[in-house]
């Protein structure tokens, strides 16, 4: 995890990323927004390396589910790094470890369940880690 008063070192890498995430799915947060809950320890970012390679990242959140109270890991936002091309992510070399973590991250919270949304194209990579719940529809008027 990278602790708060080491966001600067690595934050330029991220905001590529972010910037990517958000060109590629409508996302309502700001980077500034991501920023200040990873500063003030509402959310917890991972950056995942092969040697001194960076291989992506990924931010968590210990959330409640809103009318049981049970506490759950939310997998607020993943991004891999490009292997072919600039916008082509190669998330297997990724998952696969990261899975194994994210894991260990919500027994070390106490949580019982882990929860991800994204876009539909991201079920070819999950499905072996998740079973799809429900679809989010949104529509602006």
């Amino acid at each position: 995890m990278i602790q708060p008063e080491n966001l600067h070192a690595v934050w330029d890498y991220v905001k590529k990323g972010l910037d990517r995430v958000q060109e590629a799915s409508p996302e309502h947060w700001r980077q500034e927004d991501v920023y200040a809950q990873c500063r003030y320890k509402l959310a917890s970012l991972y950056v995942g390396y092969d040697g001194e390679r960076r291989l992506g990242f990924f931010i968590t959140q210990a959330l409640k589910q809103p009318f049981s109270g049970k506490l759950y890991l939310n997998v607020w936002i993943l991004w891999a790094e490009p292997v072919r091309g600039d916008h082509f992510a190669d998330v297997r070399a990724f998952m696969g470890e990261t899975m194994g973590f994210i894991d260990e991250c919500a027994k070390y919270i106490g949580a019982k369940t882990i929860q991800m949304a994204g876009r539909a194209g991201w079920s070819r990579y999950l499905k072996e880690y998740f079973k799809a719940q429900q679809v989010v529809y949104e529509r602006e008027v």
